[in-house]
């Protein structure tokens, strides 16, 4: 799934510095420009905080705190790997593709916003499960569907705004998706060279 993600992160960043923004970056833009509302606008302006990457780092340093010592090694470790390569390579990519924001010269692709959102989701449904909290299949569904709610939420906040380009949200899911796999695939790696040799003690 990592490299699959990443793969087709490299191909929307190669599209956004050669072509641009694309047809359908300049049709979502144009809806979202018409479509404004004063209420609902407000809320899609404040759900934007469950991508701030300082908000979500406070938050997640909180939540370790309810863990065990050990747990909360990894969990800050997961996240300090994975928000920071996320961002790293964001702005980086940002760099290359040269790409700038719909309405200022900033640079744009991917949206960050939408990395910090994708791989907090991703790394807490990670822990979840691994932990046994989401082991039954309706508190999986319940959990990953909120967190596609939460990650929908802040890309269409972004694009409201006139913050970011369509394919600027998606280059931010697609790259926060292969980063927070990776880190997983990574751990999963690490605890699995690890048990044999906890069983070799065992045995011995």
């Amino acid at each position: 799934m990592a490299l699959v993600h990443l793969l087709a992160y490299l191909y929307l960043a190669y599209l956004a510095r050669v072509t641009g923004p694309l047809a359908i970056d300049h049709s979502v833009r144009e809806f979202f420009r018409t479509s404004q509302h004063t209420t609902l606008g407000w809320m899609l302006k404040k759900w934007a905080v469950f991508g701030d990457w300082q908000i979500l780092s406070v938050g997640l340093i909180c939540l370790s705190l309810f863990f065990s010592p050990e747990v909360r090694r990894r969990f800050l470790l997961f996240f300090l790997l994975a928000l920071g390569g996320g961002g790293l390579v964001g702005q980086l990519t940002k760099l290359v593709v040269g790409r700038m924001r719909p309405r200022d010269v900033r640079l744009g692709f991917p949206s960050g916003h939408t990395i910090a959102a994708m791989i907090t989701v991703c790394g807490l449904l990670y822990f979840g499960a691994r932990s046994g909290v989401l082991r039954r299949p309706v508190a999986w569904g319940l959990s990953a569907g909120t967190g596609a709610l939460i990650v929908l939420g802040v890309g269409v906040s972004r694009m409201y705004t006139d913050s970011h380009w369509l394919t600027d949200v998606f280059g931010g899911i697609m790259l926060g998706v292969a980063v927070s796999t990776g880190v997983a695939v990574a751990f999963e790696g690490r605890v699995a060279a690890r048990q044999p040799m906890t069983d070799h003690r065992q045995v011995h």
